[in-house]
């Protein structure tokens, strides 16, 4: 990653977050996101059902209880949404049915040379594609979806998100509620839900980023309440808003 300036850097897309920090010492967690993490100079401390190791690179399945200390050195963190297709192929090609799998170092060490190109976001969606070759996993073109996909993702980004609800959105492309959420799911890869509370999660750091403070930009984004805001973005990404907005610079792609 070329100009590291800031001590925490956030990509976020349709179907991940990841970040490259070098300031986490997380306590014991769980979060809903399958979690890929490289260490960008040595090995960082981790623990999973109370055994405690050190690797290199290391991919945990969501919900699974971990601790982390990255030793106060950068790595690389990739948070990915479990019921995407990315998540999915994630799951078949590393995990089955364990919790863990460590990365080879070969594979890492592809990864890392793919991340010192990243500037913009358009050479992270380079940098995604390229990464998703090396761990062998066909990538979905998430912009040529059904035309109802297409209108209710439209329309969610320009309606205000609580206004929003399943049978709401139904009645835009003129579905019934089980059609849509089956269409979405196999289309988009994840739950017309899950989908909205990321979209939630993404409209509140856009606005903490441009200034507002967290409570506004929680009720802004559609939670009942600051708290509501911090409890989900801990389960969904297993940090708080504060360590992940202090000291760091935000990047959609």
């Amino acid at each position: 990653m070329k100009n590291r300036n800031a001590r925490l850097i956030v990509f976020e897309g349709e179907d991940h977050i990841s970040f490259i920090t070098d300031k986490v010492k997380a306590t014991k967690h769980s979060h809903y996101y399958i979690q890929i993490t490289i260490g960008l100079n040595r090995v960082f401390n981790v623990e999973i059902e109370g055994v405690k190791t050190t690797v290199r690179g290391l991919i945990i399945d969501s919900n699974v209880p971990h601790e982390l200390d990255g030793n106060d050195l950068w790595q690389y963190y990739m948070l990915i949404n479990p019921e995407s297709n990315f998540g999915l192929e994630v799951k078949r090609r590393f995990l089955g049915d364990s919790n863990t799998y460590e990365l080879d170092y070969k594979l890492i060490k592809n990864i890392m040379n793919l991340l010192i190109n990243i500037e913009c976001s358009d050479t992270y969606h380079v940098f995604i594609k390229q990464t998703m070759r090396v761990l062998d996993i066909p990538y979905k073109d998430y912009y040529t979806l059904d035309n109802r996909c297409e209108n209710v993702i439209n329309h969610i980004k320009q309606t205000a998100l609580n206004q929003l609800t399943v049978p709401s959105l139904s009645h835009q492309v003129f579905l019934s509620e089980s059609r849509l959420s089956h269409l979405f799911k196999e289309e988009v890869g994840i739950s017309i839900s899950s989908y909205l509370i990321h979209e939630k999660i993404r409209k509140a750091f856009h606005l903490i980023f441009e200034g507002d403070t967290l409570t506004n930009a929680a009720i802004e984004a559609g939670f009942s309440s600051s708290s509501h805001f911090s409890r989900c973005v801990r389960e969904k990404l297993g940090m708080s808003p504060s360590m992940i907005t202090k000291d760091s610079r935000y990047m959609q792609v």
